[in-house]
């Protein structure tokens, strides 16, 4: 029948069934770049929305975002030189507690918001184009640019004290980040669902994240630890990222002790199943 018809519409229109196949995939393209086009205005909104909470609409909420890390690094910093001395380290100690604490920083802050922005952003599930993993993504979104304009920030400061900022491996700091980034939120995708339904979950989160903070070679490289604390401390897969930051960044360390198939893991296991919990319980997210 359906060729039957195809032959009857070429004949009276002079278009063959190729033309009419032609026609209706430019017309499935235009419906998926509307579709993509939508999703994108919507995270928009949704990032301005939440940037609007975030700085509270002041500049004093972003000025307080650029001193947080700046006094813990120097703060930091001071501490070392008190307890070790600036000369025992074979690196600028100034570079490596900003090239630790601030992808920390932004890890921590994505991973703790992620968990929290399904049930900040209930009231918008209402509207049927806004979808749950929406205001996800532009959290994750907003974080990473907030500390990317930080990062900016600091760096320039740095610079103009006459701190060498210029990393040894620009290509894998960049790949170290955004790897930790997309870590952050795979587990904050998939314990973000099991916060909705267990809020217990968010105040652990928020009790570990202090003794992660310690235990995640942020303030120190691994070389220097003791055969056993070292071999304990890598099952951390934090550790691998700081490791791969730092002998990245600094001409006097490496990365002998990253392991990437640990890191990938640690990253695509919580990913694929964050999106299928997502996927079971998304209609649960409005329906609370």
């Amino acid at each position: 029948m359906s060729e039957y018809l195809l032959k009857l519409l070429h004949r009276v229109n002079g278009f063959s069934p190729l033309d009419y196949a032609a026609q209706w995939m430019e017309i499935e393209l235009e419906e998926e770049k509307s579709a993509i086009r939508r999703f994108g205005r919507i995270v928009y909104a949704l990032f301005l929305r939440q940037l609007q909470t975030r700085l509270g609409g002041e500049v004093t909420g972003f000025i307080w975002v650029v001193l947080q890390p700046l006094v813990m690094i120097l703060l930091f910093t001071v501490m070392h030189a008190v307890i070790s001395g600036r000369s025992s380290s074979s690196y600028d100690v100034v570079v490596f507690m900003g090239s630790g604490m601030i992808p920390f920083f932004l890890f921590r802050t994505i991973l703790q918001t992620s968990i929290n922005v399904f049930k900040q952003n209930r009231s918008l599930y209402f509207y049927p184009q806004v979808k749950p993993i929406d205001a996800f993504l532009a959290n994750a979104l907003l974080e990473s640019s907030i500390y990317g304009i930080v990062t900016l920030i600091l760096l320039s400061l740095a610079m103009l004290v006459g701190v060498d900022v210029i990393p040894k491996d620009f290509d894998w700091v960049i790949v170290g980040i955004l790897w930790l980034i997309l870590l952050a939120m795979s587990w904050g995708l998939l314990l973000g669902v099991f916060n909705l339904f267990y809020p217990v979950v968010g105040r652990f989160v928020s009790f570990l994240t202090l003794p992660l903070l310690i235990l995640s070679a942020v303030f120190f490289p691994v070389n220097i630890l003791p055969p056993l604390a070292r071999e304990w401390i890598l099952y951390n897969p934090v550790v691998h990222f700081m490791e791969l930051i730092h002998g990245s960044y600094l001409s006097s360390l490496d990365t002998r002790y990253v392991d990437y198939g640990y890191m990938i893991e640690w990253t695509i296991v919580p990913l694929f199943l964050g999106l299928w919990l997502y996927r079971r319980s998304e209609w649960k997210f409005v329906a609370q």
